[in-house]
């Protein structure tokens, strides 16, 4: 006689086999969830000519132990050509461990037997990955709780400010994006396995992998700040994964020295004197969470490599589960941007927008939405075409995932995508974009005062102040970032807010030298702003720097209403020649005179109009 399992097959579910026979196949997991809902782990299996008398048992067993009335439990047969064989998780797992100390993923053993006259006439036997999702995301969880609010506190106290909150410490926006992302794709998990559904073919790889990496990142966080703020993890937790062998191939590849790296990028931007603030932090403090994301997510993905290590090759369905988490990033990024980066409330309206959604600015700078997408998504395709040189992964085209998956593309520029993208993911149409909520009063009180130092500015009414401080564009720069480059056209000007910048010319020969060194409060570029002239300089920034950009389109109003003032910036903007003149020769000697009637040929296009 045959007692056969139906194994799991990619694609397919158990329900098949009720309107499609010989189509379905055995759930590969079972999970706990916690909620009063009709969980079943399905085994399906086929047994033929069973001897008069003969029962069919089956023993489900983790570690050997059977599960509380699983031992040889009869199995009644139908007259169908496939049997049934259900587990029903949040009863028949109740008591089984299965959280930290069993690494959050463990083995049932499901064992079928056809008995007739006390032997063993059949059998098959098949392995179901057992989890309960209510431990997901709970490292994440502990490193928030534990190590990110009191670093926060703690770099407070050091500079002597009030705690401003653990939303504006630089590792905030990863874990809480990150976190978002996991339960967006551990609902996917949970509707294929436990509702059945068929968004993902194999839910039970992509399970695996994000319960390798929750464990690989956030245990190798712990042994990395170990040093600085003690262990993380409880005593009994600490021996379970020093002594247990679940934990063996997590000890082997746990990276503490790249977390340590990572750690080093977490120091809070506090205001100083008289630099711009985004309510308690300086507007650098958005860089700082930038760089912090962007080295968190260079080793985040290393882990990424070994999870996938751990869960074993997928060569069927490894692309299509590999797009939806990309998706599922995008839409946490969207989701939950307004909460990670609190900063950005304190931005005028139109900043806020730039910052937010600009393509490609200055330096080659992105959006928010746009530099998160597109990091992670060129980070996965590194990932992906690692996994596929070592066998694990396949995936068609050149890459695993092209642009043409993005939710934020297809935003961008073809917005009825977005729904066919939603709609594939088993989602509703609508995207959701919770931007940051803009605080009562935006701050540009710091970027007034600044104008207000500027010579050029200084003619202009407290209320034209204000309306120019409005239409400024922050820009958040690293070292050695060039935003006006020599012999480029240009129409804006730019004010130090703070940090430094570097004014270079370029030599006949091609090198290049330093003209001057600019500090808060300095402008650059007012000259092509002014005369509508190619950039005479490249100018750059020295270390961390905020730079404010003003575009034509906000200080021509002004100039237009007050043409007299023309002299006197002409005046002035000779005053700074001079004084480059006695550095760099290149800078040709032109008159204030001059000087005025290039202006006014730019912002008026014909004579003086004050002869008029």
């Amino acid at each position: 006689m045959e007692c056969r399992i139906v194994p799991f097959v990619p694609g397919r579910r158990p329900t098949a086999e009720d309107t499609r026979r010989g189509l379905g196949s055995s759930d590969r997991v079972a999970l706990v969830t916690g909620e009063d809902r009709d969980n079943r782990s399905v085994v399906l299996f086929e047994v033929s000519a069973v001897p008069p008398g003969a029962v069919v048992e089956a023993t489900i067993s983790i570690d050997g132990r059977p599960l509380p009335g699983w031992e040889r439990r009869p199995v009644a047969l139908t007259p169908d050509a496939r049997q049934r064989l259900e587990l029903r998780p949040e009863r028949d797992l109740a008591a089984a461990d299965l959280g930290f100390h069993a690494g959050f993923l463990r083995a049932a053993r499901v064992e079928l037997r056809v008995v007739s006259d006390g032997a063993v006439v059949a059998g098959d036997e098949a392995v179901l990955d057992v989890c309960d999702v209510r431990t997901f995301g709970t490292l994440y969880a502990r490193l928030v709780d534990r190590l990110v609010k009191p670093d926060t506190r703690r770099q407070s106290r050091q500079a002597r400010v009030g705690d401003p909150g653990v939303r504006y410490h630089p590792w905030y926006p990863v874990l809480t994006i990150g976190g978002d992302k996991a339960a967006l794709y551990t609902e996917a998990v949970v509707a294929d396995i436990v509702g059945k559904e068929y968004h993902l073919t194999d839910p039970a790889w992509l399970l695996r992998v994000g319960v390798y990496l929750e464990l690989l990142t956030c245990i190798g966080i712990v042994e990395a700040v170990r040093p600085d703020v003690g262990d993380l993890l409880t005593p009994d937790e600490r021996e379970a994964y020093e002594t247990s062998e679940v934990f063996v191939e997590i000890r082997e590849r746990i990276n503490p020295v790249g977390w340590r790296e990572v750690w080093g990028k977490r120091r809070i931007s506090f205001p100083g004197f008289g630099s711009p603030r985004l309510g308690p932090v300086s507007a650098l403090n958005l860089m700082r969470k930038r760089d912090a994301t962007l080295r968190f997510l260079h080793v985040h993905h290393e882990d990424l490599k070994h999870a996938i290590e751990l869960a074993g090759p997928n060569h069927v369905n490894s692309q299509e589960t590999w797009q939806r988490v990309f998706r599922d990033a995008e839409r946490a990024v969207m989701r939950q941007a307004g909460r990670s980066f609190p900063e950005l409330g304190f931005l005028p309206g139109p900043a806020r927008e730039l910052v937010l959604w600009q393509r490609l600015g200055f330096a080659g700078q992105q959006g928010l939405y746009p530099t998160a997408c597109n990091q992670y998504r060129a980070s996965m395709n590194a990932v992906a075409d690692w996994a596929k040189a070592h066998g694990l992964m396949d995936h068609a085209g050149p890459e695993c995932v092209p642009v043409e998956s993005s939710l934020l593309d297809a935003l961008v520029r073809d917005p009825p995508r977005v729904a066919v993208l939603q709609r594939q993911d088993g989602l509703g149409p609508r995207l959701t974009v919770a931007e940051p909520a803009a605080a009562p009063e935006p701050t540009t009180g710091e970027i007034e005062r600044l104008l207000a130092e500027v010579p050029i500015f200084r003619m202009l009414s407290p209320a034209d102040v204000h309306a120019l401080a409005l239409g400024t564009r922050p820009l958040l720069l690293g070292p050695t970032q060039r935003f006006v480059i020599e012999g480029r056209e240009g129409t804006s000007l730019f004010l130090v807010g703070e940090g430094e910048v570097e004014v270079r010319l370029r030599r006949s020969d091609g090198t290049d030298w330093l003209v001057e060194t600019m500090g808060r409060g300095e402008v650059v570029g007012e000259m092509a702003l002014l005369t509508g002239e190619r950039r005479a300089a490249t100018v750059r920034s020295v270390g961390e720097t905020v730079v404010f950009e003003i575009g034509r389109e906000q200080y021509e109003p002004l100039l237009l209403a007050h043409p007299e003032w023309l002299q006197e910036l002409a005046d002035i903007m000779e005053d700074r020649l001079a004084r480059r003149r006695v550095r760099a020769a290149a800078v040709d000697g032109a008159s204030s005179q001059h000087l005025l009637a290039r202006m006014t040929r730019s912002f008026f296009g014909g004579p003086d109009p004050r002869s008029s």
